[in-house]
Order: structure tokens, then sequence, then C-alpha cells
């Protein structure tokens, strides 16, 4: 440039200054030369860097958009103030833009409703967006929580109105409840199995219920008629709609099956008349299909299905009838949700192949769809982990907003999918949930709501536009866990919502106050819910007490759960007793039986306004004696019939009694014979019988009550319970008998099926108990007519009569070990059957004798010897030829002939004493019985064998029962004074009971003895509270005797039982300080996870998961489930104790539920709810024992450190006594005149007043907290 023309633009490089500040031209090398680290693009490098720096500090209004030439809130010169969201005034609002109010910015700040309002003053017209922010969603609350049906409720729906809300339960109800103060209304019966689906038609005239009884049932909404009774499918109906397709009076109503049926009901509008053959359509390509799923176009004119054959149906409705127009066959697995948009000619269908399409009507008969792959993921996102590429979706529910813009998705990774309805592109993805999710709910005119529910219990309300979370509610029920959310529904005006749930419940939202709500009590039943009915021909029903239509019975009483009448505030709530007078508010009920056998209802007594009876009768104390039926389930004779109860006890029941009658309703999860959200439907069983077995068990004050007699004799109340509770000598007995053979721990044994089959005959026969025939052992596999087992597992069962239940592993006969193949069976003592376990030695010594025919044997039978004579040797049953069971045909003396095993005939010897006639018996000598009794064989009994190691036991045990805490187990339980204690323990034991066995040899091994002494412990811990003191003392009780047992050279008991109480005593002392909630005991959680267990056994939705799976039954399970597991497996290992932690208890259980979920897929079944409700109150128990596991594990570190810190206290405080004899020394080399005295008393040898106390002080600190880390002394 200073050699051309444009010398003066050359001066425009800037001038170099020297050391004095004087200016130099400098040229373009020296430049050059001055900044060689500028690199070429430093300035594109300095504008990359500012962007992101200013985007930092101040964000601009497009997150991403980046320019040098921005204006506004994209400058790179804005400042805070200039980014600031803006609040728009009153004006503003008031503009309009062609007529409508302006687009409010997304990033403009919630202005006052007072601005917008004023705004709308001005013009008149307001957006919706405005008046009605997302915020305002965040306000709905829930009023109230109504338990209202007895099994887990699945179809909800409202009116047309929104005044009405209908429930259909799976206990075969539909009810229907105001939705402005949650009042009962009225309950509509007939069905007699689960509730389907729900339909209101949109004349808002008439409800229908689908159920998979098979049957459909419309009601009239004005009287609560029964309008009509649809039998149409061979299946359950899985879908049921009205059609929004209007031609004249003409309607129709489709239903969709298990039959892979269409069924389209013509109705008529004018008269509600059904027609009783629909246009049907079968579509069952093969075997197994199932139609599960239907919607309507919102004309009507279309009817969109899927199927488990992957096949969607279209069908039109304008040719004059019902035509099929399409299959549409895209998806590659079965179609299982569908819906229309709310306007035009789209549907979209979710599959189980982890696709969605959204499908729409281009030309006549030509549907074309967007794909939405449930794999997609939002750009920018991170990419998938190896186990998410592993991971197949599955869609799981489908719905479109209420202007059609978008498709919400829901996916079984418990995430729910935006996408652009036209486009196809995702737009957010929603979390929060974590379970599947069945439930999505456009709100009714708000497109930027969306309500989402599942089976997590977690309920949201979504921003559509922002992706964003605006309103959560979890359903949590106390002592239960979570109630998983089935169905949930918006009002016409958006302003409630609905939800019912796994456990029965009714939950009603909304904006405002709840004070309406709060006249409600918590349950809400009538009392004639339950009530049997009959039918006829058609289908209709009648009440079978009164012979009346439900409809047109007088106004039920309200009640409670278990029957109780709620008082008169409550009682006028029910529709048409609102003015009846106080004194007839509140019946007391129970069934009388009449002189002609005829049941009816009679108002026993009156109560007044405070719940107090005031008025009783000789009837009030027979219901108090018939009150077994609220504990105990009831089976209707044959002959409908209903059995006489026997007398239960006293509602003093101890806390964990399966005999409580006053346990608090509502709360823990339901037992066998609870009614709270049980399912007591059989579908095989007619309805009459199921509802007389549902009245008894339901209602408990609901009662059978027998015809009094004339004199009103009031009998005295006893307090002992029946004595069919009592356990039988069978098992209390102390003196060994050969029959009827007492199993042990250990006894190797063969179990005689024949005999086995004749037990449950008998039993069946009798009507003993309820008895499966489909669970027994020959049943699940292959069992010879002898096995060779050995008896691995006993627990005994509380249930007139007490039931012995045993673990049978089979072991192999040629090498005598243990196999891996086990049974168990279940059985008591009963009489006049066969014993069809014998010990495997007392089998072998019989084979060994050669019997034949003409011998002369005999036989002890009650403590003496029967004489008689073989006639034949003969097979008990032709199938088993070679069966040594029951094989001898005899005669005894007195002429009689019987059937004998060989193991009941013995020898006559020669000097033997005979009877005095034929028809009387010798008694057996104590030699004799010793002889034939079972001789324990070596090793059994340690190296001292049984004699001295029996005696050595029996000493320690007299000496261990003169300790003052040993006197509540050295005797027998009065059961005068506690009369439920028989009811609760199954087998009783004590230390008397076991010093009389082991003096008569009862016990055949060591591990048989070990067994019943655990017992104690067992027996306190489940009788009394867990953690009370009389449980703690059995526990130390429990452990010396175990530890002087486990020790046979050991003859001082004593010294175990001080060396265990001082520990426990230290334990405690330790524990004492910080905290006394901390638990040391690191072996707890085996005694909590076994009593959670226990408990999870006595539920009734437990019942499917007890057992392992019959592989015959279900040939395909191991085809599905990998790793099957139940709770008999789980519990068993546990009491092997192969549980290294809860954590390992829990992972087992677990999959359990997994399982299930996965053999049984349908969230409609009954094994499923059953399993959400188990498995949810398991989560909520065993949180808390994973967590004190995890404390104890800490506190017994810490203890370890405590007791180091101990030993180092105790070194330091002898250290001064070896220092003054250093010094003692020295003094006595120094002062050879003072050694008397320097030796005689070491005064460096002393620890000061001050410094003594200090040491004790220390000491005392540590022996009360345990939580020392240091302690120091020091020494004068």
């Amino acid at each position: 440039l200073s050699t051309g023309p444009c010398r003066k633009a050359a001066e425009l490089l800037p001038r170099r200054l020297d050391w004095e500040g004087n200016e130099h031209p400098r040229s373009y090398e020296d430049l050059v030369a001055a900044n060689r680290h500028v690199a070429p693009d430093h300035l594109l490098q300095i504008c990359k860097q500012i962007g992101p720096i200013l985007d930092r500090e101040v964000p601009s209004g497009v997150p991403g958009v980046h320019s040098l030439l921005g204006a506004g809130k994209h400058s790179l010169l804005r400042t805070t103030k200039d980014c600031c969201n803006s609040r728009w005034k009153a004006s503003t609002f008031a503009a309009l833009h062609r007529g409508r109010p302006p687009e409010r910015p997304l990033n403009c700040s919630d202005n006052s409703i007072v601005e917008m309002c004023r705004g709308r003053e001005l013009t008149g017209a307001q957006r919706f967006s405005s008046i009605n922010p997302v915020s305002n969603y965040q306000h709905m609350k829930m009023h109230r929580r109504i338990l209202g049906h007895l099994s887990a409720v699945y179809c909800i729906a409202f009116d047309r109105t929104g005044s009405r809300i209908f429930t259909g339960s799976d206990d075969a109800l539909v009810k229907i409840w105001s939705s402005f103060d949650g009042r009962l209304h009225s309950t509509l019966r007939g069905h007699n199995a689960e509730i389907s689906d729900l339909a209101v038609n949109f004349e808002n005239t008439l409800i229908a219920a689908g159920s998979c009884d098979k049957t459909i049932r419309v009601w009239c909404l004005r009287t609560c008629a029964p309008v009509a009774v649809l039998q149409g499918h061979s299946g359950s109906i899985t879908s049921l709609q009205f059609s929004p397709f209007v031609k004249g009076s003409k309607r129709y109503m489709v239903s969709t099956g298990t039959d892979a049926t269409v069924c389209f009901w013509q109705w008529d509008v004018n008269n509600n008349g059904f027609s009783d053959r629909p246009h049907k359509f079968t579509e069952k390509p093969r075997p197994g299909v199932q139609t599960v799923c239907s919607s309507f176009s919102p004309g009507g004119m279309f009817l969109a299905t899927g199927s488990t054959d992957d096949v969607i149906r279209i069908y039109f409705l304008g040719f004059g009838s019902p035509e099929k127009l399409a299959e549409l066959d895209s998806h590659t697995d079965k179609v299982d949700s569908i819906q229309f948009c709310h306007s035009g000619e789209r549907f979209v269908s979710g599959s189980r192949d982890g696709t969605a399409r959204i499908w729409q009507l281009h030309q006549r008969n030509q549907w074309k769809s967007i794909l939405l792959d449930m794999s997609a993921t939002l750009p920018g996102s991170a990419p998938l982990t190896e186990a998410e590429n592993f991971f197949k979706p599955k869609v799981t529910m489908v719905s479109w907003d209420r202007h059609d813009n978008t498709v919400i998705t829901a996916v079984n990774n418990h995430l729910l999918k935006v996408w652009n309805s036209y486009t196809g592109q995702l737009l957010h993805i929603l979390k929060g949930h974590e379970a599947e999710v069945f439930v999505l709910e456009p709100h009714p005119y708000d497109p930027r709501i969306m309500l989402s529910a599942g089976h997590d219990g977690n309920v949201f309300i979504w921003d559509l536009i922002r992706g964003t979370k605006t309103m959560h509610y979890f359903n949590m029920i106390e002592g239960q866990g979570h109630g998983a959310v089935f169905d949930c529904k918006f009002t016409s005006d958006g302003h409630r919502f609905a939800m019912t749930d796994s456990h029965g419940h009714l939950v009603i939202f909304g904006f405002g106050s709840s004070k309406p709500y709060e006249k409600l009590p918590d349950q809400v039943f009538f009392h004639t819910d339950y009530r049997p009915l009959i039918r006829d021909s058609n289908g209709f029903v009648l009440d079978e007490q009164t012979q009346q239509a439900p409809h047109l019975m007088p106004p039920p009483f309200l009640v409670d759960v278990d029957g109780n009448p709620h008082p008169p505030r409550f009682q006028r709530l029910v529709p048409g007793r609102e003015n009846i007078a106080d004194e007839h508010l509140v019946p007391q009920l129970g069934y009388v039986a009449t002189s002609d056998g005829e049941v009816v209802e009679q108002v026993i007594s009156q109560q007044s306004a405070e719940g107090v009876e005031v008025r009783h009768s000789a009837l009030d104390f027979a219901i108090r004696q018939l009150q077994q039926h609220q504990e105990r389930p009831v089976t209707a004779q044959a002959e409908g019939g209903i059995p006489a109860p026997a007398r239960v006890p006293e509602p003093g029941t101890p806390r964990r009694g399966r005999m409580e009658v006053q346990s608090p309703p509502n709360v823990g999860l339901r037992r066998s014979g609870q009614v709270e959200g049980v399912r007591q439907m059989h579908q095989n069983a007619p309805r009459s019988q199921m509802a007389t077995e549902r009245d008894l068990q339901a209602w408990r004050r609901r009662v059978v009550v027998p015809e009094l007699t004339t004199s009103g004799y009031r009998p005295s109340i006893n307090r002992e319970i029946s004595n069919e509770f009592r356990p039988s000598a069978w098992i209390t007995d102390v003196i060994p008998r050969k029959s009827p053979f007492v199993p042990q721990m250990g006894d190797e044994v063969i179990y005689f099926r024949q005999g086995h089959e004749a037990y449950v005959d008998a039993v069946c026969r009798t009507n003993l108990y309820p008895i499966n025939l489909d669970r027994q052992p020959w049943k699940k596999m292959e069992l010879r007519d002898q096995e060779f087992v050995k008896i691995t597992g006993i627990k005994y069962e509380v249930s007139p009569p007490t039931l012995c239940c045993l673990k049978l592993t089979q072991i192999d006969p040629g090498t005598g070990k243990i196999t891996d193949r086990s049974f168990s069976i279940k059985y008591h003592d009963m009489p006049d059957v066969i014993d069809f376990l014998v010990l495997r030695q007392s089998y072998d010594d019989a084979r060994n004798r050669a019997w034949r025919s003409n011998d002369r044997f005999r036989s002890v039978i009650d403590d003496a010897w029967w004489f008689g004579t073989i006639v034949c040797q003969e097979p008990y049953q032709s199938e088993y030829p070679d069966s040594l069971f029951q094989c001898f045909k005899v005669k005894w003396d007195n002429g009689e002939i019987e059937k004998l095993s060989p193991w009941d005939v013995e020898a006559i010897p020669e000097n033997a004493e005979q009877p005095e006639s034929e028809s009387a018996g010798v008694p057996v000598t104590d030699e004799e019985m010793i002889d034939i009794l079972y001789k324990s064989q070596e090793g059994e009994w340690g190296k001292k064998g049984r004699d001295q190691e029996s005696a050595r036991i029996i000493t320690g045990i007299e000496q261990l029962v003169t300790v003052d805490i040993v006197a509540p187990f050295s005797g027998p339980v009065d059961l005068i004074q506690y009369p439920t204690y028989c009811a609760i323990i199954a087998y009783p034991t004590d230390l008397n009971t076991i010093k009389l066995r082991l003096k008569h040899n009862f016990y055949r091994r060591l591990s048989a003895l070990i067994w019943d002494v655990k017992h104690i412990e067992q027996n306190a811990k489940t009788f009394n509270e867990p953690r009370s003191k009389i449980a703690e003392s059995a526990k130390i009780i429990t452990n010396v005797l175990l530890k002087f047992i486990s020790k046979p050279h050991c003859t001082d008991i004593m010294e175990i039982y001080n060396a265990i109480e001082n520990m426990e005593y230290s334990e405690d002392e330790v524990s004492e300080f910080p905290s006394q909630d901390v638990v040391l005991d690191r072996d707890a959680w085996k005694d909590h996870c076994k009593r959670l267990l226990d408990y999870m056994f006595e539920c009734e939705d437990s019942e499917p998961f007890r057992d392992p799976v019959d592989q015959r039954e279900y040939p395909d399970y191991c085809n599905i489930i990998d790793t099957p597991m139940d709770l008999g497996s789980v519990r068993q290992t546990l009491e092997e104790d192969r549980y290294e932690n809860p954590i390992d208890f829990c992972k087992d259980t677990r999959q359990i539920f997994t399982n299930a979920k996965s053999y049984t897929p349908n969230k409609r079944s009954k094994i499923y709810s059953m399993t959400l409700r188990l498995s949810a109150f398991f989560e909520e128990s065993i949180s808390k024992i994973i967590s004190d596991y995890k404390t104890a594990v800490k506190s017994s570190l810490k203890l370890r450190r405590s007791q180091r810190f101990r030993k180092k206290l105790q070194h330091q405080e002898s250290a001064p006594s070896r220092q003054g004899s250093t010094r003692q020394k020295r003094a006595s080399i120094k002062t050879q005149e003072n050694t008397e005295q320097s030796t005689a008393k070491p005064t460096s040898a002393k620890v000061s007043g001050p410094e003594r106390r200090r040491v004790n002080g220390a000491k005392d600190i540590f022996r009360r907290s345990g939580s020392s880390s240091s302690g120091k002394t020091d020494s004068s």
C-alpha cells in the first residue's frame, strides 16, 4: 500500500511506541512478526466463544440460535433487563388482531386475572389459554376416597352431564354415585362375574355393562330398571360402546368379545327396545383369536376393532346395516389399543410389536398410515444403552389430545411419548411413571391437558405443549402399599375427574372446596349389595329373599365393609331415607329361620343416634355366638342349606390370631376369609349360591340366626374356645406308639399312594374340611404305588382339625441318597383311616418276615395285643398288584375278617400271654412296646447314644426351670386363662412336654428334639408381640437349650445360660444409647421375613403363588418363564437358611410377581389384579425390613469399634501400674535406707482420686453408650 496509490491507507496500521512513549511508523511485516500467535481464523473463534458465554449469563429467547446481527433478546449486546419476561397489561389483552385476541408468547409471565378480565370487558373476547393458564390445574385436589366395592374396579364412566359416576367392579356390581358429593345413589345387580366395560348412551338415558359372564345388561338411568339382557357372545365381553350414528329412531350399540365376534345391537330410542339377535361378525381365522378393543368415529359411521391376530378391521354403518369395509394387517403383533380422533376420519392403533400407526381414509376404502416407532428418541438426546437397545418396547395405550394435533402413546418402559399427528414427529417424552400406564384421558375441551395413570399408583396431569407435569397424586393406601389405578375419567366440563383402583376405591378430584364430600363415611355399601338373586330364563333377576326386582325394593341401609350399619347422619344420605325418623334409621339386621325353614331378614334391635344399642334381646346373644362367619369361610350345602355355626372366641383374641374377630376394617392386606377387596365370585357356581356365601362372609352382622325357643332363656357366655380347635392327642402325646404314625423331622418313610387316596376320599365324604383334589401330589407328578421318601419339612396349620403339612423328598432306592424331587401333603390322624406313611425300619422288618396262610399273628390296637390268623395275601387294589399296603386278609379270633399290612402284624412268641377270651386283648408291656418301636441308628444321637444323651438333656432342663424367666414355658399353656391360644398356635410345646418325651424315648433322633425346642420361641413370637419381653425370654431359653444340646460334653446348662444372658444384657446396654430403636441383631430380618411370608400365605390373593405351577395343567409355562418361583420355595429356602440377606429374599419374591405378569399379561384378569395387590403390600413391608437390616449391619460394625476401644481403655488403665513398678526399682537403687518404705507403698503405682474418677467415668459412659471412639487417663 505504501508504494502504490493507496499511501494513506497504509497509514492505518497502528504505530509503534518506544520506551519514551514516542510513536514510530510500523510496517506490515513488523505487525505480523509481533502477532505470530494470531491464527487466520482468530476472529471466527472469538465470535464462537462470545455466544455461549453470553447464553450462560443472559439466555436468549430461543435457545440454540446464534447470530452476530441479532436484535432484542438475540442481540450480543443484550442485558438481563432486556430479556425478562414481559407482563401484559389490560390494554394489551384488549387488542384484537383480525377480530381475535393476540396469542400470548410462551415466555410471557403469568398475568393477573384482573388484567385479563379488564381486557375482556373492553373487547368482549379473550383467548382460552390466557383466561385459563395451565398452572390452574395444579390446584385440582382429592375431594374424597370411598371404599365402595369388595374387589378391583376396572371400569368408571360419567353420564353425559357429569353429575353421576358409574363404577363397574370385579365383585359383579355396577354402582351409581353423585359426582357433586359422592353419595351412593343405587347399586345395579344382575351380573355374576367381573364387569369388563361400561357405556352410557348419547341421549343419557341408558347405561350398559359388559361382563365376563358373557352377557350385556342395560338399565334405565331414570328408574334403574333393567331394560335388556343381551346374550350373543360365547366369551367374555372385552369392549362395549354406543354408536353416535343417528338414523331416525334407530341406534346401534356394539360389543366385542374373547370369542372373536363383533356384535351390533340395534335398539329404538323411542321405546328403548333392543333386538334379541345382533348383527354378528365372527372374525376367527385361527383358534385362540380374540377381539380386544374397538372405537367409533366421531359421527358413528365407522367402527375400528383390534384383534390378537394382528389385524385391524373397519366396519361401516352407512349402508343400512353394518358391513365390513376393510382389513388392515400392517402390524406384526396383536392390536390391543385403538382410538378414533375427535373430528375427522383418522384413528390411531397401538400394537405389542412396538409401533403405533395413525390411519387416515384417503379414498374410498383406502387407508394410509403414519408409523410411530416407540424406540425413537428426541434429537440431541443421549444414545441408548445396550440394555435399552435389547428392550423391546410395546404400546400399552393410545390417545389423542382434544384438538387432534398430537397423539399420545404409553409404552411398557413406563414412558409417555407425544407425537405430531400429521407428520409423526416425536415432540416430547414424558417421564414420571414407575410402572405400565393403561389410562390416558384427554381433557374434554383443553387441548393442552392430558391425564395419565398407571399400576404404580401415580396420577399425572401433563402440559402437552411444554411436555411438563402440572399435577401429581400418589394413591397410597395405609397398611396395603399403593393401589394400582385401573381407570380414570374427566367430567364433561373438565372441572372434576374420578379414578378407581385395585382395592375397590372410588377417588374423586376437582377444584374448590371438599366440604360437600366430608359428610360421607369412608366405606359406603348398601346392605342389599350382595344379597342372593334368582333369575328367569331370559336372564332377568329377582331378589331371592323378597321376590322383588332389585330396583323396586325399599331404600336400603348404609353399612360399612363389615356390614355394620352407619349412624343416622349417614343413613339420611340414602335416596328415599332423608325424612325417616331416627329410631327407624339404624336397624341391626340378621336372618331368622322360621318354622317352615324359610330364611327371612328381621330387625333385631335399634340403636341410638350415637350408635349405642338401646334394646337387648336373646337374639343379640345368638348373634354374638354365631360370629364365626366373620372370619371363617362358609360353604353352602348342596341342598342350599346353611351349616350351623360353631362358637368362636370373644373379641379379646391376640393380635396375630387367625381367628381375630375385631380386626379394624380396611387396614392391612386382606387375608383368607376376610372380605375387604377379596374376590368371592366363583365363576362356575350359580349366582344364588355365590350370593349366599358372600352374605355369610362379607356382612359380619348379617348372620344366620336359628329360631329361638319361646322361653327366651339367655344362656351364660362361655369364653372358652370350641373343642375342635384343641390339639388332638396325636399332636400332644408324650408316649411313643407304633400307630398312629407321628411324623418327626428326618424320618425315612414309605409313602403309600393308596392310603393317601383313601384319606382324601374320607375327608371329602365327611366334608371335614375343604380339600382341593387338583392339588394332590399324584395330580402334579408321576407317583408309584409306594415311594421311598424323607421328611424334610414339617408345619402344622390351625384349622379344625389341626393339619400336618409335610414336605417329602424322594430318596433314590439304589443309592439311598436324597434326590431333587419332592412333593407336599397335608393330613391329620383320622379314625378308621389307615396310616399311609410307614417308617422305613418297620417296612424293612416286615418284608423280612415270611408269612404264609394259616400263620398265627398278633397286632397292637389301642395299647393291647389282639390275635388272629392270616387267611391269604392279595392286593388291596387290583391296579396296584405289587403293593404291600393292606395286602393281608386276616381273620381275628372273634371271627371278623379284615385287611392288614405286613407291618401291622407281629409274630407270637412262645411265652406270650394269651387272652382270656376270643373277644379280649392282652395289654402290651413296656418291654414289648420298646421291642416294636423305632430303634435309633448310629449317629442320630451323637456318640453317646439316645439313653445317655436324653438323661443329660433332662438334667439340663431340670436345672433351667429354676430360672425365673423360664416359668411361663415350664408347662403347657392354661387354655382357660388363654382360650384363644389353640386357635393361633397349631403345635403347642413346653419344657415339661419335651422332658417327658425324652424320658419315654419319644424322639427318634436329635433333629426331632431340636425341631420341638425351636417351637418354644416360634410360638411365643406368634402369640405375643415379636419384640415383647416374653418373646425375648423365649429366645434366650431356646438359644440356651440349642447350645446345650449341641455340646454333648456339657453338663452344667447354667454356664451357657449365664453367658447368653450376659451377652443379651451387654447388647441391651450398648443399644440403650444413643437410640433405643437401633436393631443390633443382623439376623433379625429372617424372623421378619418369615412373619411377612406367613401373613402373605394367609392372604387370599396369594393362593395362586403358594405352590409351583403345575406343568401338566400349564404345559407352556416353562417356555415363557425362564425362572419359575413360588412362595413355598421361598419359604423353604428361608427356613433352610440359604438367604444371605433380605435383598436375596426380596429378589426371589419379586420374581414371583414378574413371572405372574409375564405369563398372564391380561391386565383385566383376576390373577393380574391379585398380583398387583400382593406386590404392593410386599414392597411396602420389605422396604422396612431391608432398612432395619442395613441399620443393624452399621450398628454391628459400630459395636466392634466400641469393643476395640474398651480394650484400649483397659490397657491404658493398667499402664500406671507397670510404670509404678519401674519407678519403684529406681527408687530402691537410689535410696537404700528407704527400701522398706518405698517397697511397701509405691506412690507412683496409685492413681489419684480425681484421675480414678475420670477413668471410671469414662468406663461408665462406654457401658451406657457403646459409641465412644477414644478415651484418656492421666497418671500422676
